[in-house]
Protein backbone atom coordinates (compact mmCIF):
# COMPACT_ATOMS: atom_id res chain seq x y z
CA UNK A 1 0.00 0.00 0.00
CA UNK A 2 1.63 3.45 -1.13
CA UNK A 3 2.46 5.86 1.72
CA UNK A 4 4.75 8.50 1.03
CA UNK A 5 6.61 6.84 -1.02
CA UNK A 6 6.79 3.37 0.95
CA UNK A 7 5.00 0.16 1.36
CA UNK A 8 3.95 -1.86 4.71
CA UNK A 9 4.48 -5.17 4.09
CA UNK A 10 2.34 -8.24 5.77
CA UNK A 11 0.77 -4.42 7.76
CA UNK A 12 3.83 -5.62 10.14
CA UNK A 13 6.04 -2.34 10.90
CA UNK A 14 9.92 -2.02 11.09
CA UNK A 15 12.27 -1.19 8.51
CA UNK A 16 12.61 -4.75 7.42
CA UNK A 17 8.92 -4.38 6.02
CA UNK A 18 8.88 -1.56 4.17
CA UNK A 19 9.72 -1.33 0.77
CA UNK A 20 11.39 2.13 -0.91
CA UNK A 21 10.45 2.90 -4.67
CA UNK A 22 13.96 3.49 -6.50
CA UNK A 23 13.15 6.88 -7.34
CA UNK A 24 11.97 7.70 -3.91
CA UNK A 25 15.20 5.89 -2.06
CA UNK A 26 17.57 9.44 -2.32
CA UNK A 27 15.10 11.43 -0.97
CA UNK A 28 14.48 9.06 1.67
CA UNK A 29 18.38 8.40 2.42
CA UNK A 30 18.57 12.28 2.83
CA UNK A 31 15.51 12.42 5.23
CA UNK A 32 17.06 9.54 7.71
CA UNK A 33 20.51 11.31 7.29
CA UNK A 34 18.56 14.17 8.80
CA UNK A 35 17.00 12.26 11.76
CA UNK A 36 19.71 10.85 12.87
CA UNK A 37 21.57 14.15 13.15
CA UNK A 38 23.43 14.45 16.64
CA UNK A 39 23.40 18.50 16.50
CA UNK A 40 19.23 17.76 16.88
CA UNK A 41 18.05 16.29 20.22
CA UNK A 42 14.08 16.27 19.10
CA UNK A 43 11.95 16.15 16.00
CA UNK A 44 8.55 17.59 14.79
CA UNK A 45 5.88 16.10 12.77
CA UNK A 46 4.82 18.97 10.74
CA UNK A 47 2.95 16.47 8.23
CA UNK A 48 -0.75 16.86 7.29
CA UNK A 49 -3.31 17.07 10.54
CA UNK A 50 -4.96 13.43 9.37
CA UNK A 51 -4.52 9.71 9.76
CA UNK A 52 -2.55 9.64 6.65
CA UNK A 53 -0.11 12.79 7.63
CA UNK A 54 0.42 10.71 10.83
CA UNK A 55 1.28 7.84 9.33
CA UNK A 56 3.60 9.59 6.05
CA UNK A 57 5.54 10.60 9.08
CA UNK A 58 5.72 7.39 11.49
CA UNK A 59 6.70 5.61 8.77
CA UNK A 60 9.63 7.65 7.96
CA UNK A 61 10.85 7.75 11.44
CA UNK A 62 10.78 4.25 11.90
CA UNK A 63 12.84 3.42 8.89
CA UNK A 64 15.04 5.76 9.51
CA UNK A 65 15.35 3.87 12.90
CA UNK A 66 15.22 7.09 14.86
CA UNK A 67 14.07 7.06 18.75
CA UNK A 68 14.54 10.82 18.97
CA UNK A 69 11.66 12.33 21.57
CA UNK A 70 8.51 13.85 18.92
CA UNK A 71 6.55 16.94 19.21
CA UNK A 72 2.99 17.79 16.88
CA UNK A 73 3.02 20.21 15.07
CA UNK A 74 -0.95 20.15 14.34
CA UNK A 75 -2.66 23.00 12.15
CA UNK A 76 -5.13 23.01 9.25
CA UNK A 77 -4.15 26.79 7.59
CA UNK A 78 -0.65 27.56 6.13
CA UNK A 79 -1.21 31.60 7.10
CA UNK A 80 1.91 32.57 8.72
CA UNK A 81 -0.14 33.32 11.98
CA UNK A 82 -1.64 30.03 12.20
CA UNK A 83 1.94 28.30 11.68
CA UNK A 84 3.25 30.73 14.47
CA UNK A 85 0.60 30.06 16.81
CA UNK A 86 0.75 26.58 15.96
CA UNK A 87 4.74 25.91 16.46
CA UNK A 88 3.99 27.66 20.19
CA UNK A 89 1.95 24.89 21.25
CA UNK A 90 3.26 21.49 19.91
CA UNK A 91 1.62 18.44 21.40
CA UNK A 92 3.72 15.24 22.78
CA UNK A 93 4.27 12.72 19.70
CA UNK A 94 2.63 10.28 22.08
CA UNK A 95 -0.99 12.08 22.20
CA UNK A 96 -0.89 10.86 18.59
CA UNK A 97 -0.21 7.27 18.67
CA UNK A 98 -3.59 5.57 18.83
CA UNK A 99 -3.97 8.22 15.34
CA UNK A 100 -1.23 6.31 13.97
CA UNK A 101 -2.62 2.31 15.22
CA UNK A 102 -6.05 3.61 13.20
CA UNK A 103 -3.98 4.65 10.43
CA UNK A 104 -1.31 1.23 10.53
CA UNK A 105 -4.79 -0.94 10.58
CA UNK A 106 -6.40 0.51 7.53
CA UNK A 107 -3.42 0.51 5.44
CA UNK A 108 -2.94 -2.97 6.51
CA UNK A 109 -6.45 -3.70 5.62
CA UNK A 110 -6.65 -2.15 2.97
CA UNK A 111 -3.44 -4.60 1.16
CA UNK A 112 -4.81 -7.52 2.57
CA UNK A 113 -8.45 -7.00 1.70
CA UNK A 114 -6.83 -6.19 -1.58
CA UNK A 115 -4.64 -8.66 -2.28
CA UNK A 116 -6.61 -11.79 -1.13
CA UNK A 117 -9.70 -10.73 -2.50
CA UNK A 118 -8.30 -9.34 -5.81
CA UNK A 119 -6.94 -13.09 -5.95
CA UNK A 120 -9.94 -15.22 -4.56
CA UNK A 121 -12.79 -13.17 -7.08
CA UNK A 122 -10.10 -13.41 -10.07
CA UNK A 123 -9.59 -17.13 -9.45
CA UNK A 124 -13.38 -18.18 -9.12
CA UNK A 125 -14.55 -16.20 -11.90
CA UNK A 126 -11.67 -16.79 -14.67
CA UNK A 127 -11.29 -13.03 -15.15
CA UNK A 128 -9.05 -10.51 -13.25
CA UNK A 129 -11.37 -8.73 -10.86
CA UNK A 130 -10.02 -6.00 -8.57
CA UNK A 131 -11.34 -5.70 -5.29
CA UNK A 132 -10.43 -3.07 -2.73
CA UNK A 133 -11.72 -2.05 0.80
CA UNK A 134 -12.97 1.38 -0.55
CA UNK A 135 -13.83 0.22 -3.95
CA UNK A 136 -15.44 -2.29 -3.42
CA UNK A 137 -18.08 -0.77 -1.59
CA UNK A 138 -18.32 2.25 -3.80
CA UNK A 139 -19.13 -0.38 -6.66
CA UNK A 140 -21.89 -1.73 -4.73
CA UNK A 141 -23.60 1.48 -3.72
CA UNK A 142 -23.72 2.20 -7.57
CA UNK A 143 -25.03 -1.69 -8.72
CA UNK A 144 -27.32 -1.23 -5.70
CA UNK A 145 -28.73 2.62 -7.02
CA UNK A 146 -28.68 1.04 -10.82
CA UNK A 147 -30.76 -1.67 -9.80
CA UNK A 148 -33.23 0.51 -7.90
CA UNK A 149 -33.46 3.03 -11.14
CA UNK A 150 -34.19 -0.58 -13.66
CA UNK A 151 -36.90 -1.26 -11.09
CA UNK A 152 -38.55 1.80 -10.36
CA UNK A 153 -42.38 1.90 -11.74
CA UNK A 154 -43.58 5.35 -12.37
CA UNK A 155 -47.10 5.94 -10.95
CA UNK A 156 -49.58 8.62 -12.53
CA UNK A 157 -51.20 11.03 -10.03
CA UNK A 158 -53.93 13.62 -11.04
CA UNK A 159 -53.90 16.72 -8.21
CA UNK A 160 -56.99 18.91 -8.55
CA UNK A 161 -56.20 22.79 -8.86
CA UNK A 162 -59.17 25.76 -8.78
CA UNK A 163 -57.94 29.27 -9.91
CA UNK A 164 -59.37 32.23 -8.14
CA UNK A 165 -58.46 35.37 -9.96
CA UNK A 166 -54.35 34.90 -9.76
CA UNK A 167 -54.35 32.82 -6.48
CA UNK A 168 -54.19 28.53 -7.07
CA UNK A 169 -55.54 26.35 -4.36
CA UNK A 170 -54.07 22.31 -4.81
CA UNK A 171 -55.99 19.53 -3.13
CA UNK A 172 -54.12 16.35 -2.49
CA UNK A 173 -53.01 13.98 -4.97
CA UNK A 174 -55.57 11.48 -6.35
CA UNK A 175 -54.87 7.81 -8.08
CA UNK A 176 -57.47 8.15 -10.65
CA UNK A 177 -58.09 11.25 -13.17
CA UNK A 178 -62.03 11.19 -12.56
CA UNK A 179 -62.09 11.62 -9.06
CA UNK A 180 -59.57 14.16 -9.18
CA UNK A 181 -61.46 16.08 -11.90
CA UNK A 182 -64.98 15.67 -9.66
CA UNK A 183 -63.13 17.27 -6.75
CA UNK A 184 -62.31 20.18 -8.90
CA UNK A 185 -65.60 20.18 -10.81
CA UNK A 186 -67.50 20.41 -7.19
CA UNK A 187 -65.94 23.37 -6.13
CA UNK A 188 -66.00 25.24 -9.53
CA UNK A 189 -67.77 28.42 -9.55
CA UNK A 190 -67.97 28.38 -5.44
CA UNK A 191 -67.20 31.13 -2.81
CA UNK A 192 -63.86 30.49 -1.35
CA UNK A 193 -63.06 32.38 2.29
CA UNK A 194 -59.38 32.66 2.86
CA UNK A 195 -59.83 32.39 7.16
CA UNK A 196 -56.08 32.66 7.81
CA UNK A 197 -52.98 34.70 6.25
CA UNK A 198 -49.91 33.71 8.12
CA UNK A 199 -46.23 35.26 7.54
CA UNK A 200 -42.86 34.19 8.65
CA UNK A 201 -39.50 35.89 8.67
CA UNK A 202 -36.65 33.28 8.13
CA UNK A 203 -33.04 33.95 8.04
CA UNK A 204 -30.90 32.53 5.53
CA UNK A 205 -27.42 31.54 6.34
CA UNK A 206 -25.16 31.80 4.11
CA UNK A 207 -23.51 29.06 1.83
CA UNK A 208 -20.04 27.41 3.31
CA UNK A 209 -17.10 27.16 2.22
CA UNK A 210 -16.05 24.95 -0.15
CA UNK A 211 -14.56 21.79 0.70
CA UNK A 212 -12.49 19.72 -1.87
CA UNK A 213 -14.68 17.16 -2.79
CA UNK A 214 -17.88 19.73 -3.25
CA UNK A 215 -15.50 22.17 -5.23
CA UNK A 216 -14.13 19.32 -7.41
CA UNK A 217 -17.84 18.12 -8.49
CA UNK A 218 -18.84 22.20 -8.57
CA UNK A 219 -16.21 22.55 -10.94
CA UNK A 220 -17.03 19.39 -13.14
CA UNK A 221 -20.85 20.31 -13.10
CA UNK A 222 -20.33 23.94 -14.28
CA UNK A 223 -16.51 23.86 -16.32
CA UNK A 224 -16.70 20.25 -16.83
CA UNK A 225 -12.98 19.92 -15.28
CA UNK A 226 -12.07 16.24 -13.78
CA UNK A 227 -11.10 15.63 -10.03
CA UNK A 228 -7.60 15.83 -10.97
CA UNK A 229 -7.51 19.51 -13.14
CA UNK A 230 -9.23 21.80 -9.95
CA UNK A 231 -6.68 19.86 -7.71
CA UNK A 232 -3.89 20.76 -9.99
CA UNK A 233 -5.57 23.81 -10.27
CA UNK A 234 -5.56 24.34 -6.70
CA UNK A 235 -1.83 23.19 -6.13
CA UNK A 236 -1.00 25.92 -8.53
CA UNK A 237 -2.83 28.54 -6.42
CA UNK A 238 -1.43 27.41 -3.60
CA UNK A 239 2.13 27.62 -4.76
CA UNK A 240 1.58 31.27 -5.80
CA UNK A 241 -0.11 31.96 -2.17
CA UNK A 242 -3.35 32.65 -3.13
CA UNK A 243 -5.29 29.84 -0.83
CA UNK A 244 -4.46 27.50 1.24
CA UNK A 245 -2.95 23.63 0.81
CA UNK A 246 -5.36 21.91 -0.89
CA UNK A 247 -7.09 19.07 1.74
CA UNK A 248 -9.61 16.74 1.49
CA UNK A 249 -11.09 18.33 5.19
CA UNK A 250 -10.53 22.08 4.68
CA UNK A 251 -12.59 24.78 3.72
CA UNK A 252 -12.17 27.21 0.52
Amino acid sequence: MPNGGMRICRSCRGPGNMKVPKDKKKQLDLLCRLMKDKREDSMVCATDAGREGELIFRLAYEYAGCRKPIERLWISSMEDAAIRDGFEHLRPGKDYDRLYDAAVCRAGADWLVGIYATRLFSVLYGVTLNVGRVMSLTLALLVQREAEIQEFASVPFYVPEITFGGFTASGERQEEQAKAEAIRVSYDGQTATVRSVEKQIKTVQPPRLYDLTTLQRECNRIYGYTAQQTLDYLQSLYEKNWRPIPAPTASI
